[in-house]
This record gives structure tokens, sequence and C-alpha cells, in this order.
């Protein structure tokens, strides 16, 4: 099943041959120890968003972990949205209805693990990362060494290809995404196992496929496209040329039982007996609402594909960069058309490529966000390594016939070796700022608030408006870390085994002297009317108050009305005006305390810092 690149008349004698295979090991063995060595700015990277539910359960919530072995269940039932809700750790628009509820048991157990060993260290954290990663690049070049030469350049450049995709760094420098890169490793590990068992290395291999890929559904959902892989390879590879498509898939029924019989129990397991699933216009579930999935599939799937063959995230600049950045996204769209379609014309007959593209296909199914993200194309570029592997060569093999097949090369290498290693350093560098926008609003906070002499009566901190979108994430679980609580002891209520996972959480945050909340996630500056001793008005000067998926991420797609009222339990909001499109414009806050209590503390971001706000200096007119 191995492409053939070389042609009779050239091909090296057994000693050649193996001394050609040989360089090509090490210098895939370069290509991994480079990578790994590539990623070590990653250490400068601390934690955020999912991490901070992570240190919470290790430390403090240990039920979380122990019920059912998993870390990956933020928002689980109604009752856990109320009382984030109450206690500020979800906005007040958050739906009743909203999940994110993920059963990941194996890199749960690795983070457990890690925890026991090092603690809260993000510098461990991110070395086991790198690892993870490090072993993917290695079952990335096993598989790929089966349809290009062993012994040829281009494998090494298909396997440093999917090192350095910058598509992959965020799976490396998040160390709650760890997910991403466990599961593809047993999801190769099952494929790989499974050609071995089609090649007759024995029954041995069929087994280890379908463990692996249990596994492989117990580290992330996207693991369920694998079956789709195997049927793929099947497909395009048959036993003898010209079999049918039921000749083909015939003698692997019984493989394609086990694992239907291995999907369907999964799933029977996820949803019905433990109740996992998500459900939120970020990340959606197909089964609550096919609509949304539908769109999205095909949106998404445009953007994947400029993200696999140019590496350019154009969304991070726009949740609309089409709109917002025509030209850019003309050129973008230009290059991924003519990368798609120079493939098309040089690599139709190439037997490998369609089960690659297959699987690249596959890989879009699983649409599990309705915002572009490059973590889910960690599978697919896999197969799209591949396809810029064998263009280069097809562009090389050209180079006589003209300059504008050097140019093709040289756009491949700067795309995939020079620009995509670029991005992938942005990546890391963007996040190990993350540490100290995180120390801005502590710092903010503490310079004006005494928390050695916190009342008892508690003080309830409310945020205008934002300095960065990545950072309210969870952001007050960061805070509880960093600033006095007014508890010192939470072992009482949270290793308390005669109380439930609810009721600790009222006991254990109720008991806290202080509380923070957003009244919006606007990263610019908002318009404030006090509309009186009890009330204000809040309206972003620019936009709406729910462009992007961080806002989103807590609703479930239900369309914003004028009138409708959110009462989170520390405040009510009500929605004063909603635009034509079903945006909202303007939100009307009303406290059961007069705004100037001494309980409050509203904080607005002046472009520096956080800075407090007296809404009785300012009363009768907007801010």
């Amino acid at each position: 099943m191995t492409t053939t690149l070389t042609g009779p008349e050239d091909k090296p004698s057994p000693a050649e041959e193996s001394l050609a295979r040989a360089k090509v090991r090490r210098a895939v063995a370069l290509v991994a120890l480079f990578t790994a060595i590539f990623y070590i700015p990653a250490l400068r990277c601390g934690f955020f968003a999912d991490d901070w539910l992570h240190r919470l359960a290790l430390d403090q919530f240990p039920d979380i972990f122990r019920e059912h072995l998993n870390l990956f269940g933020l928002i689980r039932s109604t009752e856990e949205v109320v009382a984030f809700k109450k206690f500020g750790l979800a906005p007040w628009w958050t739906d009743p209805d909203m999940r994110i509820n993920f059963w990941r048991p194996i890199p749960s157990i690795t983070h457990w693990l890690e925890y026991q060993l090092f603690g809260h260290s993000a510098i461990a954290a991110h070395l086991i990362n790198i690892g993870f990663y490090t072993v993917t690049v290695f079952l990335v070049h096993r598989l790929l060494a089966r349809y290009l030469s062993p012994s040829r350049w281009p494998l090494v450049f298909a396997v440093a290809v999917f090192a350095l995709d910058d598509a992959h760094a965020l799976n490396i420098v998040w160390s709650a995404n760890r997910n991403e890169t466990v599961g593809a490793i047993f999801v190769l590990a099952s494929l790989l196992s499974f050609i071995r068992y089609r090649e007759g290395s024995g029954r041995v291999f069929a087994g280890l496929s379908l463990l692996s890929y249990a596994c492989a559904l117990l580290s992330k959902e996207s693991g369920l496209i694998l079956p789709l892989f195997v049927l793929a390879h099947v497909v395009v590879f048959p036993e003898r040329p010209g079999q049918t498509f039921f000749a083909r898939i015939r003698p692997h029924l019984g493989m394609l039982a086990g694992f239907f019989l291995v999907s369907v129990a999964f799933l029977y397991l996820y949803f019905v007996v433990l109740g996992h699933g998500a459900n939120s216009v970020y990340y959606i579930n197909p089964l609550k609402n096919p609509g949304l999935w539908a769109e999205h599939f095909f949106r998404s799937g445009f953007y994947h594909a400029v993200i696999l063959a140019t590496g350019v995230p154009l969304h991070v600049l726009s949740s609309t960069p089409v709109r917002d950045y025509p030209l850019a996204a003309l050129a973008l769209g230009v290059v991924t058309v003519g990368f798609w379609a120079l493939a098309w014309r040089w690599l139709r007959n190439d037997r490998p490529l369609r089960f690659f593209v297959l699987t690249m296909i596959a890989g879009q199914v699983i649409v599990t966000t309705s915002f572009p993200d490059p973590r889910n194309l960690f599978l697919p570029s896999i197969g799209f390594a591949y396809m810029v592997a064998r263009v280069l060569e097809e562009a090389v093999a050209r180079f006589p016939k003209g300059r504008p097949y050097r140019a093709v090369a040289g756009a491949l290498v700067f795309l995939h070796l020079v620009l995509a290693p670029v991005l992938c350093q942005a990546c890391i560098y963007i996040v190990s700022t993350f540490d100290g926008r995180f120390r801005v609003i502590s710092d903010s906070l503490a310079k004006s608030i005494d928390y050695q002499h916190l009342p008892e009566d508690k003080l309830e901190v409310y945020f205008l408006n934002w300095h960065q979108r990545e950072m309210t994430a969870l952001y007050g679980l960061y805070l509880r870390r960093v600033l006095p609580t007014g508890v010192t002891d939470y072992k009482p209520i949270t290793h308390n085994p005669n109380i439930s996972y609810i009721d600790k959480l009222y006991q254990g945050l109720g008991g806290e002297r202080i509380h923070y909340y957003s009244l919006s996630y606007v990263t610019g500056d908002v318009d404030v009317e006090v509309l009186s001793e009890y009330e204000i008005a809040v309206r972003p000067k620019k936009g709406h108050f729910f462009p992007t998926l961080f806002e989103q991420l807590y609703t479930t797609g239900k369309p914003w009305r004028a009138g409708q009222v959110f009462e989170p339990g520390t405040h009510r909001a009500t929605i004063e005006e909603v635009s034509p499109a079903g945006e909202v414009l303007k939100v009307r806050f009303t406290f059961p305390e007069p705004l100037s209590s001494p309980r409050y503390r509203f904080m607005k971001w002046d472009g520096e810092r956080f800075v407090p706000v007296s809404f009785v200096a300012v009363a009768g007119r907007g801010e």
C-alpha cells in the first residue's frame, strides 16, 4: 500500500536504499527533537481559562474528579448554572440550559497524576504537553511512511509540516487542551494497528486497534471519526484491483462491527448513563441544535481549509472577517482555492491522497464549535501534510519546465516552514502575556480594596467593561487563588463526604467575603447612565453586548428580546434595546442596595488598569 515514487530505471540497490532510509529516520528524529526545543518558550506560559477549574478541582473540590474521573465537566446542570451565576463564575446572561460537560477521563488522569507529582507547576504541565506532542509527531511519521517513500525527502518535509503547523500551537501552550494530543495519539495508534492487521501481522493488532479506539474516545469525543478513517482505508485500498465497494468491505465487516459496537457503547455511557454532553452556541450539540451544526459545518469548513492551506487564522481578526477585512480574506481565499485546485490537477489519481482527503472530510464532520477552531484541525492536518509534501514533490519534478513551478515550491516552503513556525511563536508569545493581563486585574483590585480587612457583610465587585476577552473565562477562579477571600480553610466543607457538590459550592463560595461579577465583556468603552439611586444602564459605545465566542459561550441560540429579565441573584439585568438584527445594545441593571453602598465596587477599564467608578459623582448623566 506504499506509494512508489521512483521508477524502475533508477531503483537504488538494497544497500543504497537502506542507507537512504537511515538518513531519513535520522532527519525525522531531528525534526522531532527540533519540535520539542521549538516549544520550550511555552514554559513561560501560565494557566488560563479551564486550567483554573482544573486547579480548583485538584486541590479544593476533589469530588469533581472522583465522581467520573473527569476534569472537563465545567457546568453540568441547571443547579450549577444558578450557583455559578450567583457567585460570579458565570455571567448574568448564562442560559439555564447551557452546558459544558465533556467526559475525558484519560487526559483527566494525566492532570491528576501531574498534580500529585508536581503540584500546580505550569512548567511541568507544559513540558508534559510537549512530550505528548512529540509522541504524535513520531506516530504521524509512522503513518506517512506508508504512503511516502521512507527513503526520500518528501517524508521528512511532510513530518516537518505537521510538526510546525501553527494550528497545533494552542494544544501545547494551553495545559487544559492536552486532550487533543492525547486523543490523537490513540487515534493514530488505532489506525496503525488496523493497517498492521490488514497487512496480516496477526489478530492481536485487531484487538489493539479496538482498544486504542476506546482509549481515543475516553480522551476526546472527536475520536468518533476513527471508524470513518478505517472505512476510508478499506475502500480506497482494496485487497485486489477492481473490487466493488461491498467486496472491499466484506472481509472487514467483523472489525467494522467492532468499531460500531464500541461507538454505541461509548455514546450510551456518555449521554445516557453519565449524562454528559455540551450545549451552547459555541459548543454545539448536534442532537439539540442540528440547524446550527449544519450551518457551521460549511462555514467553519471554509475557514479550516484556509487555515490549513495558508497557516493564517483569519478568523482571529474578526468574527466576520470577510466583511471586516475583505482584501485579506480575498487574498487568502485565492491562495487556498489555488492550492486545492493545483493539488487536484496534479494528484487526482494519487490513491493515498484520496484516503487522506476522506480523513480530512471526516474530521470536519465532528464540528463541535460554531467558531472556526484550529484545535479541530489536529487530525485533518495529518492528511494535509501529506498533500503539501506531494504537491511540493510534483513542483520540484517540474523545475526544468519553468519558473512557475519554482514559485509554487518556494511558496509552500515559505508558508509551512517559515510563516507557520513564526505564527506558532506568536501564539506562544500571546499566551505568555496572559499572566501579565491577569495580574493587571488583581493589581488593580489590590490598589482599591483593603483585602486584609474584608467586611463580614461581603463586597461585590462589578466590572463595567473588560481589557481582554481571553481573560474573561473563569477569571473569578484566578482571583480566588491570588487574592484573599476571607476564608482560610475550605477543607472542612470541600472534603466533607456528607455534603453534595452543590451544597459545597454554596457553603464554600458563599462563605467568601468578596465576589466578582461582569456586567459586560465589552473590550471598548461603555456609556453608563445612572437611572436612579438603584439603577444604571450600560451601552457599548461601539458594537453590541455579545459579539464574540467569549460572550456566546454562555448562550444556547435563543433570541434576545427587549424586556427580557435575568436575575443571577445579586442584581437584576433587563435588556432595554435590541437591534433589528437581534443584537443587544442596551441593558439596565438594578441593585437591591443604593449604588453608593459600601458593599459595591464598580470597576472600569481605563486603557491601563481597572479603576473604581463612583456613580454618586456622575448621577443624572451618562459617564
